[in-house]
Formats: C-alpha cells, structure tokens, sequence
C-alpha cells in the first residue's frame, strides 16, 4: 500500500521566506511520493517537499520553465497497479476542450486536465490544479470511471471555501482519496 500526498498551486516565490505550510507537513507524514500538479513558482518548495519523499512535478501556467528545468507540461506516475496522469490544468498551452458540467468549480480546468490524457486508456486518476477549487469526482469517460482530483491551492483560497491538499492511499488497484483542507 502506498501514500501519496497532492499539492498544487503554492504559488511561493523564491524570496519568501523558506518555511512550508504547517498543514501540509503534518498531512504529508509517513506518505511515499509527493505530486506537485504545477504552480509552484520556487524550486525551494520542490526541495522542501523531497524532505518528506520523492516528488514529481509538473509546470503551471505560472511557472517559469528555466526554474524548473526538465519539469514537463504532463506526466504518467505508475504506482503499484494504478497509473495516475498529473497536469495543471490551465488552457494556455492547449485549445478549449468541452467543459464537465459536473465538476462544480472546475468545469473547464478538469477537461482541459483531462484532455492530456483522452487516449491513454490504462490512466485511473488524473490530478490537476489551476482553479485553486478542489474536487474529488469519479467521472465516466470512454466506458470507464476516472478520478478527477484537485487538491485546491496549499497557499490562495481565492474564491474557493478553503485551502487544502490531498492524501491518495493505492493498495495494488484499489485507488482511494481524500481532500484535507484549513
């Protein structure tokens, strides 16, 4: 069985000072990998989290690709039998795909997400940000359900209730999660 804490949306730049968020350290204990799904605006946030466990990243529409070298727009993560896609989210990289109407507060943010990986038919859960609205959705596309998941913003609520994060727990092909929010 496997931990993996979701994060997204930090927005912390490089000047801030280096201090993380208390309740994402206290949410991602014991976890096994960590995925930033873009925004992170400060390769020392990066650093923080591999205190916790190895992370992987993607790039946001924020984000400057010099200082996140090699940090792709999307990835595929394999964990034990689940295949996870992470993106950001954002529409600056790719054309307006249909919306979701059931994503409340992430309508356009968990097509676009979803559009990464429209072809890939193995992927179980697909991780995004961009909005700062989390969302925890089984979504049936192409004849199979699909998680939908946005943690929110760690750091900027904007027009959401909270800030959060989010905890997965996969044991073998059983994916499960959780929204933690402050």
């Amino acid at each position: 069985m496997k931990r993996i804490g979701i994060i997204s949306d930090t927005h912390l730049k490089e000047h801030y000072p280096k201090q993380f968020i208390q309740p994402v350290l206290t949410a991602f204990e014991n976890v096994d990998l960590i995925l930033h799904a873009g925004d992170v605006n400060a390769l020392w946030v990066i650093e923080e989290l591999e205190k916790l466990a190895p992370v992987y990243a993607v790039l946001g529409n924020t984000d400057n690709p010099k200082g996140l070298l090699d940090t792709p727009v999307s990835r595929r993560i394999k964990v034990e039998k689940c295949v996870i896609g992470l993106t950001h989210g954002d529409t600056f990289r790719e054309p307006r795909i249909k919306p979701i109407p059931t994503a409340a507060g992430n309508m356009q943010t968990a097509a676009n997400a979803l559009s990464h990986f429209q072809f890939e038919d193995d992927v179980n859960c697909v991780i995004f940000g961009h909005s700062h609205f989390p969302l925890l959705l089984r979504h049936e596309f192409a004849g199979r359900k699909v998680l939908l998941l946005n943690p929110g913003s760690a750091t900027q609520k904007r027009a959401a209730p909270h800030c959060g994060c989010a905890i997965i727990t996969i044991d073998g092909s059983d994916l499960d999660a959780e929204l933690i929010s402050w």
